[in-house]
């Protein structure tokens, strides 16, 4: 049985903190391809985050948090719904969300909430709004900017050189126009014109999916550093699903086997730089809450879709796969007087979980079909579960399983033993009953998961 512990106490919201007269706004930020362990507050010693480990002690940070898809859209889509990529129709970034779907901005629309988004748009295609009233500042609008700022044909020579050094060079524009920069800038304009409203704000910076190309000076932040190591055997693809090998040999046009060590440090050089960037300008976003009064009484969500390999087993970028490095990611949550400061959740936890935790916050109550659990009064997981169509994914505290469809061959790690997912056990006779419980896992999970929305109709 689920014990909760003295700490995990605290962070149960106060009760009665919000009152009618005054209900809270919502302030959510999603940084693209953000890995869990490339945060200060997370214990990575080398990369500088003064201002996100702030709002972690300020606020609670989940510990051990996963997506349910290692790709941008069903991420986020799940994110939003609080429903499970197989269950809402948005398998990856190829599919847009049903009409049918039920958003978190349509449902603080029917609250009187104004809801907005800035930055790369939540959804595909880019033009679908998922609910929100207002773009206030997206991709086109970056690119017109960059346009009237005389930038255009250096950014068109910037994509061309990123086809070479596995796209890991700097923008050629300083700091001023880079679009982090010009998206903090947009979302604090929205902030100061709608001060006096109740909103939804969502932010969703680019960065630092790749490219690699932080502006100066955040592309020498981190030369020379000493990074953390990234695992990897030789000869453990010998024993790994043959796409990973593919993978290797080719990603988004690049022979990864030809990385060099120096490759390598730069690489993670630069995504270390763009997460240092994202973090002074999430800080300016929090000065502003602060000096307009509106900090005490809105919610602040900082999370990611999904995380990056980084180098992991000679991997780059996202893909196919579910190690840690790509479906593992931040999660902080800062509500004054609603939650307790400095808290730390290590159970384990999913992005569906997001969307009731936060309308409960709100003093709203989740609609029927969603399928996530409140973070903080919910039923503890045992497991949590990420997906492509053909690829499903069951986590436990010990355990990891990957099934692939109708194939020969599949993905088991002991996660006590391994926590780098270095030697796959699946095909092991000796851990067969436990490839079997993992599956039976797996498969109860998609019984259980079937859409909430379509009951069946009693005769």
């Amino acid at each position: 049985m689920f014990k909760i512990t003295r700490r995990e106490f605290a962070c149960i919201p106060v009760a009665g903190a919000a009152t009618p007269a005054e209900p809270w706004n919502l302030l959510l930020i999603t940084c693209d391809q953000w890995r869990a362990d490339c945060l200060g507050a997370y214990g990575n010693r080398v990369i500088r985050t003064p201002r996100l480990d702030q709002l972690a002690r300020e606020g609670v940070l989940f510990e051990s948090h996963y997506v349910q898809c290692p790709q941008c859209v069903p991420s986020r889509a799940a994110m939003h719904t609080g429903r499970y990529p197989h269950v809402n129709h948005t398998p990856s970034n190829l599919y847009r969300l049903p009409d049918s779907e039920q958003t978190l901005a349509m449902i603080l629309n029917q609250q009187g909430y104004l809801t907005a988004a800035v930055g790369e748009m939540p959804f595909a295609p880019t033009q679908f709004r998922g609910g929100f009233q207002q773009i206030y500042a997206s991709d086109g609008d970056y690119r017109e900017f960059l346009r009237r700022n005389r930038w255009q044909a250096k950014a068109t020579e910037h994509r061309e050189r990123l086809k070479t050094g596995f796209q890991a060079h700097p923008v050629p524009w300083p700091e001023l126009y880079d679009e982090t920069v010009f998206y903090a800038e947009q979302a604090i304009a929205f902030l100061r014109a709608n001060a006096g409203r109740l909103f939804f704000l969502h932010v969703n910076f680019r960065r630092p999916h790749h490219p690699f190309d932080p502006p100066a000076p955040f592309d020498r932040l981190y030369l020379g550093s000493s990074f953390p190591p990234s695992p990897r055997r030789e000869g453990e693809m010998l024993r790994k699903p043959p796409g990973q090998t593919k993978a290797l040999e080719n990603t988004a046009g690049f022979d990864l086997r030809r990385m060099t060590a120096e490759d390598l440090e730069r690489i993670k050089a630069f995504y270390y730089g763009m997460i240092s960037l994202n973090d002074k300008y999430i800080g300016r976003l929090l000065d502003a809450l602060d000096e307009l009064g509106l900090a005490s009484r809105t919610i602040v969500v900082v999370t990611s879709d999904h995380g990056e390999m980084l180098g992991d087993h000679g991997l780059l970028f996202k893909g196919g796969y579910f190690y840690e490095g790509v479906v593992r990611v931040p999660l902080i949550i800062r509500a004054p007087g609603k939650l307790a400061s400095g808290q730390r959740i290590s159970r384990l936890t999913e992005a569906v979980d997001l969307l009731p935790t936060l309308l409960r916050l709100l003093d709203l109550r989740p609609p029927g079909r969603v399928q996530g659990r409140d973070l903080f009064q919910g039923q503890p997981r045992s497991a949590v579960f990420s997906e492509f169509p053909n690829i499903k994914m069951v986590r436990t505290k010990d355990w990891k399983l990957v099934h692939y469809l109708r194939a020969p061959y599949g993905e088991l790690y002991d996660l006590r033993n391994d926590p780098y997912e270095l030697d796959n056990l699946y095909a092991d006779a000796g851990y067969v009953k436990t490839r079997d419980e993992m599956r039976s896992l797996l498969v109860d999970w998609l019984i259980e998961s079937e859409d909430p929305a379509l009951p069946p109709i009693k005769a």
